[in-house]
C-alpha cells in the first residue's frame, strides 16, 4: 500500500488549447503546431472506476483517467494537458456542488506525444 502526504500525489501538468482555423473554403481545421499554452496545474491523476467507464461508454465518450484539481480552472473540453511525456485530452470537467472547492476532468490518455513533442511536459 502506498501512503502518501498532503500534497506528494499532486502532479503537474502544462495545459494547451487548440486554436482553430479557417481554411480558404471556410471549413474549421485544427492544426497540432498551433496550439496555445494556457499555464499549469496540479492535480490528483487516478483511473477511472468501472461505474465511471460504464457511464461514459454510455454517452459515448472514451474517457480513461480523472484528475482532480483544487478549486476551479479555466480548462474546458478538448484542451490537452501534459505531464512527463504523456498527453491526456479533457473530454468533460464537472464541478461538483458547484461551491469552487474542487474540480473533475474526465481525460483520456494518449501514448506519448508523438506530433506534439515539443511541448513543456509538467514536470520540467
Amino acid at each position: 500500500m502506498i501512503l502518501f502526504r498532503p500534497g506528494q500525489q499532486l502532479k503537474a501538468f502544462s495545459v494547451y488549447r487548440k486554436k482553430v482555423q479557417t481554411d480558404e473554403r471556410g471549413r474549421v481545421i485544427y492544426n497540432n503546431k498551433n496550439l496555445e499554452y494556457i499555464g499549469e496545474i496540479k492535480g490528483s491523476l487516478s483511473t477511472i472506476s468501472q461505474k465511471e467507464k460504464y457511464k461514459w461508454k454510455q454517452i459515448e465518450h472514451t474517457a480513461s483517467h480523472t484528475i482532480v484539481v483544487r478549486g476551479t480552472t479555466v480548462i474546458q473540453p478538448e484542451d490537452i494537458l501534459v505531464h512527463d511525456g504523456q498527453r491526456y485530452d479533457v473530454e468533460s470537467v464537472e464541478e461538483p456542488a458547484e461551491v469552487g472547492i474542487f474540480t473533475i476532468l474526465y481525460c483520456k490518455k494518449r501514448e506519448g506525444l508523438n506530433e506534439y513533442g515539443g511541448l513543456q511536459t509538467g514536470n520540467e
